[in-house]
């Protein structure tokens, strides 16, 4: 994974071209002076955004509508600059000299900047700066190995390409991107739909940094006895949302306002290879106990993402061997697919950053890839390299295949398909969560969500239970193996039932959440129960 890292909010970094000119993160009070209407979605939401929403039964809400135009032109009135607005917050990320800023501040419709901990204005405000489209078996070459451990292979002979998907990339920059040939049919075909730069400095997302290039490699790529991407005849928007060479929290407004971008295109997946804990100002440092899913403005925007219908494939992150371990944000986002790293033979890559979140939930949610992982370069040519910034886009990939393979299922049914694919969905644990995802087990999965396949059904009651209260449990089987599996993704206790029908008693467990999985006749199911 690229490492980036960042948090806090109030976003100030010095621009180059702007001497003593900083960026700030502002919000507003509320979205009211708006020229735009839930009434009529289609003057800010795309046609195919609309139907994702439609299909993922997602309302249109005060959040989808775009910033109120009168009250950024009341900030341009102080001699601040727009970036960009950011609708999901209500906000805008700006350019202003400090000693203006208050102006902006003092406008009525302002109603502060964006941070996360109570800092002074001095310490806290400034950081100074020609294809083959029916080929049923491509000659993957090298890449043989990343595309037939996650079961690419079989989605391909099914001509399943990731035709007709949107993926959108949120990185570093595709530096060389349009010219390299390993990436000459997406480009000649016109499957790159849209791009976006965040940084005032870089005017084209093919000139900037060089790991975005690599990560698109890994779907897009099609240089048959070399490359075969995952999704390779897929649609792509490029955004660039990373700065090279700084660690800036500003980053992370970047990367909301390409999420948001990538809705608004109508986006089926967004695959990120950016996490964010560490920065060039340490006050604007995350901490593990901020991995909760909902303390980083980034893992907001993922989380916002997901609630949109879009399915996020996040790298888990490269500390696993640092004095971290633990994942970085966004990856801690609840609703998303984090993935971490594996070697060829599928063993935990020891670089790839482990789990739980912060607030106990299983991360990473699965794995693929990361470790000598085939990847195109800047200069065209093509060799191996390491990261879960690999990881997270060949998953991507086997996401866009079951989107076109069942494109009227939302986003969550997709994402649930493929935990249940995991190789290891009955024994997860914090290394490598639901084990390495296939794409036929996914199929399955997603039959069973389709109702041709009827999933036996299990009752576990009351739920929540109060301590002491007798348990009762009904399971479609004679028999079963039972565990119960804590928050931390620790078996704190196995038993067998004997029977269908059954009822115990919870030892002296601690209140939270556990997870019973039952395994009997090839089947296992995990069903929460709530300690109180």
């Amino acid at each position: 994974m690229f490492q980036r890292f960042i948090f806090l909010f109030l976003f100030c970094a010095c621009l180059p071209t702007q001497a003593q000119t900083y960026r700030y993160l502002i919000l507003f009070k509320d979205k009211a002076s708006n020229s735009y209407s839930l009434n009529n979605p289609g003057a800010f939401l795309s046609s195919k955004s609309l139907e994702r929403r439609r299909k993922n039964r997602v309302a249109i809400s005060i959040q989808d509508l775009p910033v109120s135009n009168s009250y950024l032109d009341q900030v341009r009135t102080t001699g601040a600059h727009i970036l960009f607005p950011l609708k999901w917050i209500n906000g805008a990320l700006i350019t202003q000299k400090p000693s203006e800023l208050k102006k902006t501040l003092a406008l009525s419709c302002v109603k502060g900047l964006y941070w996360n901990f109570p800092a002074d204005s001095s310490a806290a405000l400034q950081i100074q700066a020609g294809t083959q489209a029916n080929f049923l078996s491509p000659d993957y070459g090298n890449s043989s190995t990343q595309i037939n451990q996650i079961g690419i292979d079989q989605m391909h002979a099914r001509n399943i390409r990731g035709d007709g998907i949107l993926i959108s990339l949120l990185d570093d920059g595709f530096k060389n991107a349009n010219s390299v040939p390993y990436l000459q049919n997406t480009f000649s075909e016109k499957r790159i739909t849209a791009t976006l730069t965040t940084d005032p400095s870089i005017s084209s997302v093919y000139t900037g940094g060089g790991h975005g290039t690599n990560v698109l490699s890994t779907i897009a790529g099609y240089e048959p006895g070399k490359l075969i991407g995952t999704a390779y005849k897929a649609s792509f928007a490029l955004a660039q949302t990373e700065e090279s060479g700084r660690e800036l929290i500003v980053e992370e407004a970047n990367w909301l306002r390409g999420a948001e971008w990538a809705d608004s295109l109508g986006t089926d997946i967004i695959s990120s290879s950016l996490g964010y804990s560490t920065f060039d100002n340490p006050l604007h440092n995350h901490s593990y106990s901020d991995m909760n899913g909902k303390s980083t403005l980034v893992s907001k925007a993922a989380a916002w993402a997901a609630s949109k219908g879009i399915l996020c494939t996040i790298s888990a992150g490269n500390e696993g061997a640092n004095t971290w371990k633990y994942i970085t944000a966004p990856a801690d986002a609840d609703s998303i697919l984090t993935v971490g790293a594996v070697n060829a033979l599928g063993g935990l890559s020891s670089f790839s950053s482990i789990g739980p979140s912060f607030d106990g939930r299983i991360k990473p949610d699965v794995v693929a890839m990361g470790s000598n992982t085939v990847v195109g370069f800047t200069d065209g040519t093509i060799g191996i390299s390491n990261g879960t910034s690999f990881s997270a886009p060949l998953v991507a990939g086997l996401a866009a295949g079951l989107i076109q393979s069942y494109p009227s299922h939302s986003a969550q049914q997709i994402r649930n398909a493929i935990l249940k694919s995991g190789s290891q969905f009955s024994r997860t644990d914090m290394l490598l969560g639901f084990g390495i995802p296939t794409f036929d087990k996914a199929n399955s999965a997603m039959e069973l969500i389709l109702g041709n396949t009827k999933e036996p059904d299990f009752r576990i009651y009351p739920n929540p239970i109060s301590p002491g209260d007798a348990l009762h449990i009904s399971i479609p089987f004679n028999s079963a193996n039972v565990e119960i599996v804590n928050s931390a993704g620790i078996v704190v206790h196995t038993f067998n039932l004997l029977q269908s029908e059954s009822t115990i008693y919870l030892g002296p467990f601690v209140s939270g959440k556990y997870y019973f999985r039952f395994t009997a006749e090839s089947t296992s199911i995990i069903k929460p129960v709530l300690l109180l």
